[in-house]
């Protein structure tokens, strides 16, 4: 097995970073139409761009495999905002124009930014640095690579004198890795959510760590 390396993210991985959030959170059980798709994962993966000031990958044979950024507030954001916001700007639009017909799922879509605002505010922990995306590709799980991302994360805030940090899940993901890591529940919301067109219930969480 070719040996997996780990670097900082560039640009030319957005398409393989964007097969592996669709893989991860199931955003094609939510966006059926293929163009409407496209652009929600577009947006997605910018909107983390924007968010974060750290951004690294795994790679394996020439292909990302996992995928992790973080915030340290006060900190520089990553390089390419202006094209970032542009990209979510012109896909935004995009989405507002093709998915009239579609809006139901486009409106769950959208709806979790609300139920993480209402999360930080009932959080019973630090919400300051936040892990924005972290995703492993389903092909290289259990090699030990989520690890080594999450690791390269705790390092760099200890790199910058940082400790506590934060991220949201919910029980689509394997949420039970971060309590393998020492991160707490620091709050919870169940949602209503249409998945391929059955309503289900979902667990939303909000979780608590520390680098020290």
């Amino acid at each position: 097995m070719t040996e997996i390396q780990y670097r900082p993210y560039l640009e030319q991985d957005a398409q393989d970073v964007k097969a592996i959030i669709n893989q991860a959170f199931s955003i094609d059980r939510f966006v059926k139409e293929p163009r409407l798709l496209g652009g929600a994962l577009e947006v997605y993966l910018r909107t983390c761009l924007l968010a974060s000031t750290y951004a690294r990958v795994a790679v394996q044979d020439g292909r990302v495999v996992g995928i992790l950024m973080g915030r340290v507030s006060g900190h520089e954001r990553l390089p390419g905002r202006l094209r970032n916001r542009l990209l979510t700007g012109s896909h935004m639009a995009r989405l507002a124009v093709l998915g009239v017909t579609e809006h139901r799922s486009l409106r769950q879509y959208f709806q979790f930014d609300a139920v993480y605002a209402r999360l930080r505010k009932a959080a019973t922990a630090p919400t300051t640095d936040e892990l924005t995306l972290f995703a492993v590709d389903a092909s290289t799980r259990g090699l030990g690579v989520g690890k080594a991302l999450y690791d390269t994360y705790l390092d760099h805030l200890r790199e910058h004198g940082r400790s506590d940090f934060y991220l949201y899940t919910d029980t689509r993901c394997s949420y039970g890795f971060y309590e393998k890591q020492g991160m707490t529940r620091a709050a919870a919301e169940d949602m209503t959510i249409r998945l391929d067109g059955t309503p289900e219930t979902l667990g939303v969480f909000l979780y608590a760590g520390s680098a020290t």
